[in-house]
């Protein structure tokens, strides 16, 4: 897979050529500057902004959780803006409890920047800060310098940008803002105990060191160099729409695997389905069939039903108990007030398959109303104590 970097300018693309090159596995395979027209296709496209295009802010937030301090961390560094917080975007490098390294950007020019990438067919995959993306000293500062540009890295969670003097400013060959961050340093005794430099001049290696500092110089700066923790400003509503689709495209044998899984239940499912359908209808046909045998002549309208009455009525020309007797109601009805079942009852009436008991002393009634109808027998409240039972038609 191979990555075309480009770095941007803040003026671009009103100044249309810029550096670029092309990586695969991380090497440099091809490098040029020129107009969008002639950068070469590669699998990624990612920018690298420098300039005044990206700033570095600290601030300072109350103890809370991380998504909590994101919410508030624009109003929170609304003094250190020009503009609304609402026209910024903010991209989090680092964080330390209260204290937070952010990224900002203006919205309008994040939007710019990827709709142009877009509309030359090159939709940005990735884009960089390039003073976030300058390498760490340990103990040191790093300053750098480009094309128009001078950065300096102060610390893991600080950076500053500023452009270049002219090339006769002799002097004041180091940026005003390098200066000043140095004569502070050494006014607090905080200077670094060297400074390693990447494509300064003469001019500069003569001004840092007046400043009593190691000089370390270094090759060119290598602008596309970017580290594996680097922060990619493109997320939330900047996120590469194609990227959205990559990811899709990633999860798509899974998706294919579980739709597949879900299919084949569902098949099971109505296979069983039918299966026991199909088995109701041979109940249901084998029970009519029964009923035409033992109740010959009758009309039928609900088999099961019929068959049943008939049974009862069987069991009580024989003198045996039918379901709906008082006695086999009573029996269901001991069992389900259990131990409240002793001296529980006032008054018996049995007529017609209901049961009418007067209960003597405070029950639960809902409870033993849940209780009979497990057993299969209805009941109704009549008065505070009194229920009316009878047993379920089944």
């Amino acid at each position: 897979m191979t990555t075309l970097r480009i770095l941007i300018s803040d003026a671009w693309p009103d100044q249309a050529e810029a550096h670029w090159v092309v990586l695969d596995q991380n090497k440099v395979v091809s490098s040029g500057h020129s107009t969008p027209a002639n950068w070469p296709r590669a699998t990624r496209t990612e920018a690298i902004l420098t300039g005044a295009q990206v700033g570095w802010a600290q601030a300072r937030l109350p103890q809370a959780k991380a998504r909590e301090q994101l919410r508030a961390l624009p109003f929170a560094m609304e003094e250190q803006l020009l503009r609304e917080p609402d026209s910024q975007h903010f991209t989090p490098t680092w964080r330390d409890g209260e204290n937070w390294s952010v990224l900002v950007i203006a919205r309008e020019r994040l939007k710019r920047l990827t709709a142009q990438f877009a509309a030359l067919g090159r939709p940005l995959d990735a884009a960089w800060s390039a003073i976030a993306c300058l390498p760490l000293t340990p103990n040191g500062w790093t300053l750098a310098v480009d094309h128009t540009h001078c950065l300096l890295r102060l610390s893991a969670a600080r950076a500053v940008i500023d452009d270049m003097p002219p090339p006769d400013a002799g002097a004041d060959a180091l940026p005003a803002i390098v200066s000043m961050l140095l004569s502070q340093a050494q006014a607090q005794g905080s200077l670094p105990a060297r400074i390693v430099t990447m494509g300064a001049g003469s001019q500069v290696t003569k001004a840092l060191a007046a400043h009593q500092l190691e000089v370390v110089p270094e090759a060119t700066w290598l602008w596309h160099e970017v580290p594996d923790d680097a922060a990619n400003l493109l997320h939330d509503e900047f996120r590469a729409a194609h990227a959205r689709g990559q990811l899709l495209n990633a999860l798509r044998p899974a998706l294919i695997l579980l739709a597949m899984v879900l299919i084949g239940h569902l098949v099971l499912g109505i296979g069983s389905a039918l299966l026991r359908q199909q088995d109701l209808k041979e109940i249901k046909s084998r029970m009519t069939q029964l009923a035409r045998t033992q109740l010959p002549g009758r009309a039928l309208q609900d088999p099961s039903l019929q068959l049943h009455r008939e049974l009862q009525s069987q069991r009580q020309q024989r003198a045996q108990l039918a379901d709906d007797d008082a006695l086999a109601m009573l029996s269901d009805l001991a069992v389900a007030l259990g131990s409240d079942a002793m001296a529980a009852l006032q008054a018996v009436h049995y007529d017609g398959g209901t049961l009418v008991v007067t209960l003597a002393k405070p029950i639960d009634i809902p409870a033993l109303q849940s209780r009979l109808e497990a057993r299969g027998v209805k009941s109704a409240v009549r008065n505070a104590n009194v229920l009316a039972l009878q047993r379920s038609a089944s």
